[in-house]
Formats: structure tokens, C-alpha cells, sequence
């Protein structure tokens, strides 16, 4: 092996003596536990919990109750979407004392949702976040009337069959656990082509997942006028817009004929 990929190889996953430095006792409290949990999904996580720490030296430890949820519910995945979710809420479990666990209720949802459902939710406030710092105008993420009035528009074709998202079924399942509060699915006629489209609009709730998932739970209010990141591993959409107008000059296309009502919430 190269020496540059013995590097990347360190990078990706810490040794057995970082993560219980950065994680703290809760690795050593699970002990056999630990070991007996799936090795890829649980490795992945705890790659994705460490990449997302500023500070490795800051001498915080994970909470344990957070810890053995994250681990006992994520480590039997070895999807990337479920290991950036896990391992931000893992690496926003950490405290000084290691007694903060204020971060187990996301693991419940996240727990609760499939891999394409995370997805889902990554891509839908990762184009709202970008939307909101294009348009360079403050809103309270804070206030559930402020976020919900901030509307992200997106092809349904691009969504649905390039990105292979679920989003006949699952928009539903995300606006059930306050993860949106509003969302259509509608298709419009312009010419001899039809165009179908998804509106989704963001809750606070939502945000502060997307905020703990990115261990960015401490600059949740700047969602709209910080950049939060990409995921490495996870495609995004090319096509969406703050409004429907913006959306179909993105594609190309002109006004409609006429509109017609697919799936309406």
C-alpha cells in the first residue's frame, strides 16, 4: 500500500486509540457490545462521526445513552446517508462531561426513517440551505411561519429517476414527522410536454436535524447564511429553484398550456 493511501486510509478511519480519545468512555462502557455490532455499518459511522469534529483535542466525550442508540441502530447499515446521519448525531453527542444527551431524539427519527428517507430529507434541506444564502436575505429558521414561507422547487423526474429517491411515498412519511411542512407533487402541460414538478417547504424541525446531522447543532440558526457542506458520497439535484417560474427557466422551458393536479397533499 501507498503511503498515500495508508493517509487516506487514516483519515477515512481512525484507530481504536483516537476514537476512544474523541469519543470517550461510552466506547469502552459498551465493550463486547461494541464488538459484536455489524463492523461495516458501525466503522462507517464512527469515520463519519470523526470527520465531522472540528477539534479532536477539545477533550469532549460522547454521551453513552446517545452512543449505544447510535450504534444499535445504525451500525446494521452500511449506507452512506445512514452513516452521516449517525455519525453527526454521534459526534453531537459530546460534552465535557459526557452527560449531555440531549441529541437522543433525533436518533428516534432518524431510527424511524429508511435509508431513501434520509436521503430524501439530506437533499431536500441541503438545496434549501444553498437557496437561502443565494438569496441573501435573513429569515428566522426559528420562527415556524418565517422557514415554512421559504419554498424549494425541484424536477420530479430529476428526483425521481435520476436520484432514485422514493418521492411518490416518502414526502409523505418526511411531512408526518414534521420534517416538512407542506409538500406537492403537480405536473403542467407546456406544448406537446409535460412537466412535473415537487414543491417542498422546510420546518425548524427539519433544520435542526440537518443541523445535527452535520454536527452543526450549536449554528442551527444560521442555516440561512451559513453553508453547511456536502455529503461525499451523495448525489444532489441540478435542477431546483425558490420558486416554480425560476425551476422551469432552470429546464429550459416555457410557460404552460395548462395545469394539471398529479398528487396533491
Amino acid at each position: 500500500m501507498a503511503d498515500s493511501d495508508k493517509k487516506e486510509l487514516a483519515i477515512v478511519l481512525p484507530g481504536e486509540w483516537a476514537l476512544k480519545k474523541v469519543f470517550g468512555p461510552a466506547l469502552d462502557a459498551l465493550g463486547e457490545d461494541l464488538k459484536r455490532l455489524y463492523a461495516k455499518g458501525r466503522d462507517k459511522i464512527f469515520a463519519a462521526g470523526y470527520r465531522k469534529i472540528k477539534d479532536v483535542h477539545d477533550g469532549k466525550q460522547a454521551n453513552l445513552r446517545v452512543t449505544r442508540d447510535v450504534l444499535w441502530n445504525g451500525a446494521f447499515s452500511d449506507d452512506e446517508v445512514c452513516a452521516e446521519y449517525f455519525g453527526g448525531i454521534l459526534a453531537s453527542a459530546r460534552s465535557e462531561d459526557g452527560k449531555d444527551d440531549s441529541t437522543i431524539q433525533y436518533v428516534d427519527v432518524i431510527k424511524s426513517l429508511s435509508a431513501k428517507q434520509l436521503e430524501l430529507h439530506y437533499v431536500i434541506y441541503n438545496c434549501v440551505n444553498k437557496l437561502l444564502l443565494k438569496a441573501d436575505k435573513r429569515t428566522n429558521v426559528a420562527l415556524s411561519a418565517e422557514i415554512q414561507g421559504v419554498q424549494a422547487w425541484f424536477a420530479q423526474i430529476e428526483l425521481a429517476e435520476t436520484l432514485k429517491l422514493r418521492i411518490d411515498t416518502d414526502l409523505n412519511i418526511l411531512w408526518r414527522v414534521a420534517l416538512l411542512s407542506e409538500y406537492r407533487m403537480e405536473a403542467e402541460q407546456l406544448g406537446d410536454r409535460t412537466f412535473p414538478y415537487v414543491l417542498a417547504t422546510p420546518t425548524t424541525f427539519g433544520v435542526l436535524l440537518y443541523a445535527a446531522a452535520h454536527n452543526l447543532l450549536e449554528e442551527w440558526r444560521q442555516f440561512d447564511r451559513m453553508p453547511f457542506g456536502d455529503f461525499a458520497n451523495v448525489k444532489l439535484p441540478k435542477f431546483f429553484a425558490p420558486s416554480l417560474d425560476l425551476l422551469r427557466a432552470q429546464a429550459g422551458l416555457k410557460q404552460p398550456v395548462v395545469s394539471e393536479v398529479q398528487a396533491p397533499v
